[in-house]
């Protein structure tokens, strides 16, 4: 118990002068939408982040960048328990692919498929980008190795089509990584490691 008090105190001290608006708008998200998919979970892994939920203050964001952009067709790579998932396609109704390696996690988000929402229990880095023709690749950094994160950026600069990327709350060493290979687009900076960065990918 004390260990997830410690995560929540470390995650607010991220967002700093931003804390107060933040806290506002779960409380919105809590009583208005479902609150469940603020859970998160320690995973103890090498290689996977703790799938910690985005805000609802960087759903929003998301949210007009995909109106500003006309998307239609979205991708969130490591969707954890679905906060993004439930938000955008069961709320909005936007077309969304989820991917998940976790299997528990994984089972425990499929009640979120539907017409609009289909879920991959697959690894990031070996699913499969070119079966359909994203136009918005969701990352909220589910990777804790930096050259995982690498082949991920990698494997998506070399889509033979355009894609938006949105980068969620990722280290300056990654955000440097991912700077080399995108186009910068867009971002916000809470804190060292608490962001979200908009780019788009160079297709050959």
């Amino acid at each position: 118990m004390i260990k997830y008090f410690n995560k929540l105190i470390e995650i607010a001290r991220g967002y700093r002068l931003y804390l107060f608006i933040i806290l506002i708008m779960e409380g919105v998200f809590f009583l208005k939408y479902n609150g469940k998919f603020n859970k998160f979970k320690y995973l103890n892994s090498d290689n996977s982040s703790d799938p910690i939920p985005a805000p609802f203050y960087i759903l929003k964001t998301i949210e007009k960048f995909i109106l500003k952009k006309d998307i239609k067709l979205i991708c969130d790579l490591g969707s954890g328990f679905g906060k993004i998932i439930y938000f955008l396609g069961k709320i909005k109704k936007y077309q969304i692919d989820g991917v998940e390696l976790n299997h528990s996690i994984y089972k425990d988000s499929l009640s979120l498929q539907d017409v609009n929402v289909s879920l991959y229990n697959e690894s990031i880095l070996e699913f499969n980008l070119d079966q359909k023709k994203y136009d918005l690749l969701i990352i909220n950094d589910p990777l804790k190795n930096k050259n995982d994160f690498e082949t991920l950026i990698k494997k998506i600069n070399n889509l033979y089509y355009k894609v938006f990327i949105v980068i969620i709350n990722v280290d300056s060493e990654k955000i440097k990584l991912a700077s080399n290979y995108f186009k910068i687009i867009d971002q916000k900076s809470f804190s060292i490691y608490r962001n979200i960065l908009f780019y788009e990918n160079k297709p050959y």
